[in-house]
């Protein structure tokens, strides 16, 4: 009986092992956009959408804006795939890939949606201002 305990023990051990090591090489850190320039490694970088910049080639299914991060720096983020529902009027964005030739190439693209309750004129503010109660 000792003996099956034993292997169990070892199968669980692995199984662990090759867990944390399955989740621990899938964390993608978030850098700024000089660090991501410096990388050789997918990272994730977040910036506010310049969306004046913003251009959809449906031809190539690919999305083309610039973002700004929070020391001021600017990059072309090229994401291909569907354009994100709330991107237009998203002010921030995640993005996952590389840089490659000064481009970011995105894989991946999380934007932040805008909260009604961050905007003064949403509805939330409206019914302070009217008296109501939180």
């Amino acid at each position: 009986m000792k003996k099956a305990y034993l292997i169990a023990a070892v199968v669980i051990a692995v199984a662990m092992g090759f867990t944390l090591w399955a989740f621990s090489s899938s964390m993608t850190p978030y850098v700024d956009i000089a660090a991501a320039r410096r990388s050789e490694t997918p990272v994730q970088v977040r910036g506010k959408i310049l969306h004046e910049t913003a251009y959809y080639d449906m031809a190539k299914g690919a999305l083309r804006f610039q973002i700004q991060d929070a020391k001021g720096e600017k990059i072309e983020v090229v994401y291909h795939g569907a354009k994100p529902d709330a991107f237009d009027t998203a002010p921030e964005t995640a993005a996952h890939g590389m840089v490659r030739d000064g481009v970011f190439i995105s894989d991946s693209l999380v934007v932040k949606c805008p909260s009604k309750y961050e905007d003064k004129n949403g509805p939330y503010k409206k019914a302070q201002a009217a008296g109501g109660s939180s």
